[in-house]
């Protein structure tokens, strides 16, 4: 590997990894934010959801610049944006501010991810090289997903929930002005124009699902208030994809949707964050809502997940995918993350602890641990390098916005079951609701492994040619 390698492999992991950090720190801080801020039980899934919802709604614009602009251009901006936000969310005096900045978080880190993968396929051929630099971005992505919960609970306990964003942003400065010095200058491949009409479409698509699915977790849902903005999300999207037929550079490339095998690791990859995020509020609700524990309590029992999942996706994902290829390994690992969720059938308040670690050291572990790696590969096969930043855009919204989807439903059944709030629910009443929960962890894998498993069948695609057609 050239000496720049290293560092470049460095200050690219780091980027994924402050974008994962933040998908998941607010989770056990979210009490701690409620009190301090006084954000109704309706808001408070938005602090994470803002994020997610922005992240996930930009990412295929910030694929679609990477390819116009270059990557360095894009990692760059994307860092500071990320940092600056991420001050402006640590000094928040208001619910509404801290959601706003949130959001814009969401778009900085929408920026950094695809760049940050053209930059890794841009500069690692194809083959054992490429496999083991993106098990690394992986491994970083799922270290930051499981480092955001343990760290979430250290700095709130000890400090207050605003280091959770202020501790990180002298760090994203170093990164930034590491990688304005080893981040390559490329060139774009022609001029292409940007479709930010199908971009703000995409977005407001994002937003408009999490909030029906939010809404239909509240006391006063209804068809109306929850079909509204299903409907109109519906309608939206429809309107997306006919416009995207018309433009001479789509924000969506049609060519990426005749890559059948990516496309079903896209959507095998909606279910792939939908589970830990959906599983870290259950456990952070019964945690500390039920059981009355402190987030460094809560983070505690969910270290040993985050460690293995790093160890994992490090040592392990790489050689599984070599040895045993895609179509195996992806819906293997689905299933095992939908087993380890199951485990949490059994809480109880005598059995909280050691069940908690077991069902996180599966799910996180041995199942994210793979799944991560396997969904972000298989989001660019067969993908041609110049539409490699849009493939990660397709493949990091799939992951984002289904994570948020599924936070969004599994709020929505805890809540649902305890009319709005679990202040004041009786303790087997709560754990109820929790179990309710846990049903939705432990399906959406399942239904993601099906998928993978039905869609990898598809033959590879040679190196010139579209998928074969059956």
């Amino acid at each position: 590997m050239p000496p720049r390698r290293p560092v470049l492999l460095a200050v690219v992991c780091a980027s994924i990894f402050f974008d994962a950090l933040d998908l998941s720190i607010t989770q056990v801080a979210l009490p701690s934010i409620q009190r301090d801020l006084q954000v109704g039980l309706a808001v408070l899934p938005w602090v994470a959801a803002a994020y997610v919802v922005t992240y996930g709604g930009v990412l295929l614009l910030g694929g679609r610049l990477t390819d116009v602009l270059g990557a360095r251009r894009v990692l760059l901006t994307g860092l500071a944006v990320f940092g600056a936000a991420s001050l402006a969310c640590g000094i928040a005096p208001s619910p509404a501010w801290l959601l706003t900045a949130r959001a814009v978080q969401g778009v900085g880190a929408a920026l950094t991810v695809p760049a940050a993968v053209a930059v890794l396929a841009g500069s690692f051929a194809e083959g054992p090289a490429r496999t083991r630099a993106f098990a690394a971005f992986a491994v970083a992505a799922a270290s930051g997903f499981s480092a955001g919960l343990v760290l979430g609970g250290v700095l709130t306990d000890g400090l207050s929930w605003r280091w959770i964003f202020l501790a990180k942003v002298p760090v994203v400065v170093l990164v930034l002005v590491t990688a304005a010095v080893v981040v390559p200058r490329w060139t774009p491949a022609g001029r292409r124009a940007l479709d930010l009409t199908g971009a703000g479409a995409l977005t407001g698509v994002s937003v408009l699902v999490v909030l029906g699915v939010t809404l239909a977790g509240t006391p006063a849902a209804t068809a109306v208030t929850v079909g509204v903005p299903l409907a109109a999300a519906a309608l939206l999207l429809a309107v997306f994809l006919l416009a995207e037929r018309r433009r001479r550079d789509p924000l969506l490339p049609p060519r990426l949707l005749r890559r059948r095998r990516a496309m079903a690791s896209d959507v095998a990859a909606l279910t792939v964050l939908a589970a830990p995020f959906g599983v870290s509020y259950l456990v952070t609700v019964y945690q500390q809502e039920v059981l009355g524990r402190s987030p460094w309590a809560t983070a505690l029992v969910l270290l040993p997940g985050a460690v293995l999942s790093a160890a994992v996706g490090q040592v392990l994902a790489a050689r599984l995918l070599e040895r045993h290829g895609l179509p195996v390994v992806y819906p293997a690992a689905l299933v095992v993350v939908a087993v380890g969720n199951a485990v949490l059938f059994a809480l109880s308040p005598a059995t909280a602890t050691w069940v908690t670690v077991l069902a996180t050291v599966v799910s996180f572990g041995l199942g994210m641990g793979v799944a991560y790696p396997a969904a972000t590969l298989g989001g660019l096969d067969g993908v041609d390098a110049s539409d490699h930043g849009a493939a990660a855009g397709l493949n990091n919204t799939a992951l984002q916005v289904g994570g948020g989807l599924g936070l969004a439903v599994v709020a929505a059944l805890v809540a649902g079951a305890l009319g709005g709030s679990t202040v004041g629910a009786p303790p087997d009443v709560a754990l109820s609701a929790i179990r309710l929960g846990v049903l939705g962890v432990v399906a959406l894998p399942l239904l993601g492994a099906v998928v993978a498993a039905v869609g990898l069948r598809t033959p590879a695609p040679d190196r010139l040619g579209e998928d074969s057609v059956a």
